[in-house]
């Protein structure tokens, strides 16, 4: 059996409202509401969505530092649109990139990296437009 990297388990539960949920992992609880649901907690696809972005964030600072890259901060933002005709995937993703601290070609290259090792950006852009782009501040 091939070595294990990593492993990631969590669970969900019902709870008394109806479109709410129980999430937990490891140590760690939170709530999570449906699109159907009392929409006061984070949605399923903002959580999802937020997956993507801290994704982006982590990878991309990992990478550097274990490489020893400039880097000063990086602000990944997700917008996810669903229509009629997409239901129920989503129509499109557009993912933005904010650096500091780096220049063109190094934000391009940063970029292509989460492109290249993000498990959830591999899994989302096989069924779904996602438009990528960066922008250095």
């Amino acid at each position: 059996m091939p070595e294990i990297r990593g492993r990631y388990s969590v669970a969900s539960k019902t709870t008394d409202v109806p479109g709410r949920t129980l999430n937990s992992a490891r140590t760690n609880h939170w709530v999570i509401d449906s699109p159907s649901g009392p929409h006061e907690a984070v949605s399923t696809g903002e959580s999802f969505m937020s997956g993507i972005a801290s994704c982006a964030v982590s990878l991309v600072e990992l990478h550097t530092v274990r490489n020893k890259l400039p880097f000063g901060t990086l602000h990944v933002s997700v917008d996810a649109i669903r229509t009629d005709e997409s239901w129920p995937g989503f129509a499109q993703i557009d993912v933005h990139f904010t650096y500091t601290g780096v220049n063109d070609d190094q934000a391009a290259s940063y970029t292509q990296v989460w492109k290249e090792n993000c498990p959830l950006y591999l899994a989302v852009s096989k069924g779904t437009k996602v438009n990528v782009d960066y922008e250095i501040k």
